[in-house]
């Protein structure tokens, strides 16, 4: 694990392949650290190919509980794109996911709304509840203008997740 953010290439690739190989949930932080100080190469590719293909249970919280983490808001878009390729579904986090949907960040925006637009029903009827608070929020500030039609498709779909719980 530790040779995943090794200085020589050779190195970070056997890490690489022995995370394919044997990896568990345990390599997906040092993997997700990695993957944020590295530069665009191919080698980072590798890793956003890897953690958006996971299929361990555990990670979804662990990308979640990344997205909450200040030391990995550079990378949220990337966390964000991650949950929705692997397929998770964040239930009862649609206001985490949402909240860092209106940041601002035209990337996060996206990759939220992608996300959200995903999830075909909803248990967790307080955690809709908050999802929308912070949509609504984002909607009327105007220093959002730039994902507005990001911050609109949100909304529309909660909206519609909202009127079949009823």
């Amino acid at each position: 694990m530790k040779d995943l953010q090794h200085s020589q290439d050779s190195k970070v690739q056997a890490a690489l392949k022995e995370a394919r190989e044997k990896g568990t949930l345990q390599w997906v932080k040092p993997l997700l650290k990695a993957f944020q100080g590295r530069r665009e190469d191919g080698l980072k590719e590798e890793m956003r190919d890897m953690l958006g293909s996971l299929k361990l249970s555990g990670a979804e919280a662990l990308f979640l509980g990344s997205l909450e983490d200040p030391h990995f808001e550079d990378i949220r878009a990337d966390l964000l794109g991650f949950l929705w390729s692997c397929g998770f579904e964040c239930t009862g986090n649609l206001s985490v996911v949402a909240k860092h949907a209106c940041v601002g960040d035209f990337r996060a925006a996206m990759e939220g709304s992608t996300l959200i637009e995903q999830i075909e029903s909803v248990g967790d009827e307080q955690d809709l509840m908050d999802a929308m608070v912070v949509i609504r929020e984002a909607a009327n500030n105007p220093e959002l203008e730039a994902i507005r039609p990001f911050i609109q498709a949100m909304h529309s779909h909660l909206t519609g997740l909202e009127e079949r719980m009823i």
